[in-house]
């Protein structure tokens, strides 16, 4: 019985050695070839500065799985609107981590980064933080993959139901703090509509809109919006997680603020029922 249990105990420990080993190669595998495709990507300044500018980017990042990026955006900074491309490489370690550094374009920024969502080898996640601003500040944000298989989206591959929320960002105390969520369909040929309630200084609000949308081959996009009182509105957004040639979601910066009050970003993601 003595024996019995030595050998017992012995097998279980060259077991659990055996798991171990293989859960630890199995966390150790990342590296360049685990971000490949195109990405959706959000970021936003966070600060408290009422004099500096609110600044917000949306667009495309495009991995080759070998360290080579690029990018396509859309940027909004103190109201103003901006769209360009980058280029760069990046590194990924072997525990997940990584950089992002663009080399070409307007003020080029760099990123530590972080995988997740991690599925046949390919992250389907990517949180980001930038770091070569030097103002006491922060940007940051997420990249999300569209899909492991190459394709040229249109508006066909967005339809249905999808349920949004996005938030206002401004460091300044005399604007009214804004949040919202609702709904949005889409109807695969270029028209939408929704609903809303959102939360403005405090008040709840109620309303309804109807639009268009466009769809680039990248997966980036644009909405026209008119709502129910007769303001107008445009939308920049990225299409993710896609499967079966259909966007499971998005994320979107509004692009016409405008206005009296130029120095806010509205910006948020929008997921498919």
């Amino acid at each position: 019985m003595q024996i019995s249990s030595r050998r017992f105990l012995q097998v279980g420990v060259l077991i659990f050695v055996t798991i171990a080993l293989a859960l630890s190669a199995q966390a150790a595998g990342f590296s360049n070839a685990s971000l490949k495709g195109g990405y959706s990507f959000l970021v936003n300044r966070w600060t408290a500065d009422v004099t500096a500018n609110q600044f917000a980017v949306m667009g495309v990042m495009t991995f080759d799985g070998a360290g080579n990026v690029t990018a396509s955006y859309t940027m909004i900074s103190g109201g103003s609107v901006t769209t360009g491309t980058l280029g760069g490489t990046y590194a990924v370690k072997s525990n997940g981590t990584g950089t992002i550094k663009f080399t070409t374009g307007t003020n080029p920024p760099q990123f530590a980064i972080t995988l997740n969502s991690t599925a046949a080898g390919v992250a389907h996640g990517v949180q980001l933080l930038q770091t070569n601003d030097s103002s006491n500040e922060v940007v940051s944000g997420t990249a999300l993959l569209q899909s492991t298989t190459a394709g040229k989206y249109s508006v066909a591959n967005v339809k249905g139901n999808f349920g949004f929320q996005w938030n206002e960002w401004t460091a300044d105390v005399n604007n009214s703090q804004e949040g919202c969520v609702g709904i949005v369909s889409f109807d695969g040929k270029g028209n939408l509509k929704g609903s809303q309630k959102n939360m403005s200084g405090g008040v709840l609000k109620t309303g309804t809109f109807t639009g268009t949308y466009t769809v680039n081959p990248d997966g980036s996009g644009s909405m026209s919006m008119t709502d129910n009182r007769g303001d107008k509105s445009q939308t920049a957004f990225a299409l993710n997680s896609v499967a079966a040639g259909q966007a499971k979601g998005a994320q979107f910066l509004v692009t016409s603020t405008g206005g009296n009050n130029k120095n806010i970003v509205v910006s948020g993601v929008a997921l498919k029922q």
